[in-house]
């Protein structure tokens, strides 16, 4: 008897969009996980099923934004096998192609980043703030660095990460992450496996109510004209499963129906920034003059 497909786990048809997988999902967690009543088992199947069908309808997605008008989308595939299709597939997505830069590096004229500092992907790095740092924020930042890294940068050439910025509100920037004029605004916490529910302010696990970090990100659209600007809080999981916590969203506290920031596990953001990033308008371009800023930005 074979397995049952991730449709079929999640119960949701071959068409089912994004959001009726998510909802789908939502139900499904609240299901089977442990602190609900539910066996680990099951809820890691849940998990897979639901990495499975996110990671092809984000593909599915990358690609339509870059489709001309009238031609066919193509067929959907896993983000394992993402690089190894792009080698062989006659008309790459917009994000990867090769990566241009404005100012272009052999612009003698443009001397506030050298072309090598240019090309570098990840600049910066978790730093002490005050006389007293927190090691916990410094390892929760680095295990972020690393994520966005290995599951981001490798799938967006043209993808900047800094790390470590004052904020133009005052307070400051875990990372932020650029590619073309798109912006995405990071900020972390690290909270114990299990199931949240978010009403757009606080986090509800049982009866314990967890507050995420704000993000101002009001004065960064101010000061990058040019950029779309989105804010992300990063909940990682004390047991480093990127699935955990499981993030229910009430339907009022929707990201795009809020002021709020996005706030998701691991997994969730990476999906996220993939799509944001690279479905921009020029998702393949590095504009030296924003990242010559933002790393003036550092602390």
């Amino acid at each position: 008897m074979s397995s049952p497909s991730p449709h079929e786990i999640l119960g949701v048809s071959r068409t089912a969009s994004m959001e009726e997988i998510k909802v789908a999902y939502r139900r499904a967690a609240r299901a089977t996980h442990p602190d609900l009543g539910g066996s680990e088992d099951a809820f890691k199947e849940v998990q897979r099923a639901f990495q499975q069908l996110s990671d092809q309808q984000s593909d599915d997605s990358f690609e339509r934004s870059f489709q001309s008008p009238g031609q066919a989308p193509r067929a959907g595939f896993s983000a394992r096998q993402y690089d190894e299709r792009l080698r062989t597939t006659p008309q790459q997505p917009k994000a990867q192609l090769p990566t241009e830069y404005v100012p272009p590096l052999n612009d003698a004229q443009f001397t506030a980043l050298d072309s090598k500092r240019s090309a570098q992907r990840v600049h910066g790095e978790p730093r002490k703030r005050g006389m007293f740092s927190s090691r916990s924020r410094l390892q929760r930042e680095a295990t972020t660095i690393n994520l966005l890294s290995k599951n981001v940068l490798n799938v967006l050439p043209a993808a900047r990460l800094v790390n470590g910025l004052r904020s133009p509100n005052g307070g400051h920037y875990d990372h932020v992450l650029t590619a073309g004029y798109r912006m995405a605004v990071v900020n972390t916490m690290t909270l114990p496996e299990g199931y949240y529910a978010f009403d757009g302010s606080v986090l509800r696990h049982g009866n314990k109510m967890t507050q995420p970090p704000e993000i101002q990100i009001s004065g960064m659209q101010r000061a990058f004209m040019q950029m779309n600007v989105a804010a992300y809080t990063l909940v990682l999981a004390s047991n480093g499963n990127h699935h955990e916590p499981v993030i229910d969203y009430h339907r009022n506290a929707q990201p795009s129906l809020a002021s709020s920031a996005n706030v998701l596990n691991a997994a969730g953001l990476v999906r996220e920034l993939k799509l944001f990033l690279g479905s921009g308008p020029s998702p393949n371009i590095v504009d030296r003059e924003v990242l010559a800023r933002l790393i003036g930005g550092m602390y």
